[in-house]
């Protein structure tokens, strides 16, 4: 039941990712006269399908992924006469950027809008009070107490958990000042303040990468949450702070992975995706959307990587022949399309596997046959 849960927001996730990608391309098709022969959600054996027009739309039956086929595409399906108008191949070079661009440009926009709408509508955050401490860490002795409230971090401001962990990090001396609001029965809260030397230690950041971090041993209450909310015009600007930090956080996890220094058993694969996407979805609508957001940009940042088979391998191709004014050899182009599709395929069944090693599948498997028997 549970499995079953969290695979229907995945597949809502996933079906929007897909459907604005394609459609990008669709509409981009459409804008440059080039005819659509099938729009496709999903692969393999079609489900069902209907005509409109000249194009052909199915859903099939594995829905991670899906195409557009614009006509006349491929040199090698292309008669001696040559491309005919409303083929691929017969529009102008900037066309096919255009068209070629317009599904990693689309999740760009939808991630945006998403993250605009959470920022609206307030997304939960931890809120500052304490719920908890860490054992043989600095707070356990300290001054604070359960239910104390944390107002001020060396004198700024906090509004939720992360807050106070970004202001422990970038704390300048040896010890950490806070400003507390503790409740009282039948009195007024007291205010006071309260100094605690932090431990540092190694930790691991968001790439798995060693980082040197503060850290008093506090826990926020799991029943204080804030909305992090804001106006129209003031959402639209975090909006556009969170699609760049995302954008620059997906740049660096390719670059340490390529580079080696981030462990590729870190790679979450659809499995991964169906699990986090449930887990958003009992946090609420905003945590879902939020994730929606992040993967759109994760996707139009994986797609516009120079791979073929990816957007990001045409868009290669056709930047040379935008700067070289002559087309790469279409025997050229399927070869090295057909060899970066075999690495695509490869790279999808060693994400299937770390999904299936990091959520110990085999093992819930072993014990539900056991079950049985």
């Amino acid at each position: 039941m549970n499995s079953l849960i969290s695979l229907l927001p995945a597949l809502i996730v996933f079906g929007v990712l897909v459907i604005v990608h394609e459609f990008g391309h669709f509409m981009a098709c459409r804008m440059s006269k080039v005819r659509v022969e099938k729009f496709s959600i999903g692969f393999g054996p079609e489900i069902f399908h209907w005509q409109s027009g000249e194009t052909r739309f199915s859903l099939s039956l594995f829905p991670l992924g899906g195409f557009v086929s614009p006509a006349g595409e491929e040199a090698s399906k292309i008669g001696p006469e040559g491309p005919k108008p409303g083929d691929f191949l017969a529009a102008p070079v900037l066309s096919r950027i255009l068209i070629v661009m317009a599904g990693v440009a689309m999740n760009y926009v939808l991630a945006f809008l998403v993250f605009w709408a959470v920022f609206m509508m307030g997304r939960p955050m931890p809120g500052t009070v304490v719920g908890g401490f860490v054992k043989g860490y600095p707070a356990e002795a300290g001054r604070l107490k359960m239910n104390d409230k944390i107002l001020q971090v060396n004198g700024e401001t906090v509004a939720n958990w992360k807050d106070i962990l970004d202001r422990f990090d970038q704390a300048p001396g040896t010890a950490i000042e806070l400003s507390v609001e503790r409740p009282r029965e039948n009195a007024p809260p007291e205010f006071l303040t309260v100094q605690i030397k932090p431990k540092i230690e190694d930790a691991k950041d968001l790439f798995g990468k060693k980082v040197r971090m503060r850290r008093i041993g506090i826990t926020p209450d799991p029943k204080s949450f804030v909305l992090e909310r804001y106006g129209v015009w003031p959402a639209l600007e975090k909006a556009w702070e969170l699609e760049v930090s995302q954008t620059v956080l997906t740049h660096q996890a390719l670059f340490y992975l390529i580079t080696g220094q981030v462990s590729p058993k870190n790679l979450m694969g659809p499995l991964g995706i169906i699990q986090i996407s449930g887990q958003a979805a009992k946090a609420g609508t905003a945590a879902l959307l939020q994730l929606l957001a992040v993967l759109s940009v994760s996707l139009a940042v994986i797609n516009l990587f120079p791979l073929p088979a990816l957007d990001g391998g045409h868009l290669v191709f056709l930047l040379i022949e935008l700067v070289t004014r002559k087309r790469v050899s279409p025997a050229l182009q399927e070869k090295i399309t057909t060899g970066g599709f075999i690495l695509l395929m490869a790279l999808m069944a060693f994400v299937l596997y770390n999904d299936f090693v990091n959520l110990q599948i085999l093992g819930k498997i072993k014990n539900i046959l056991h079950r049985i028997k």
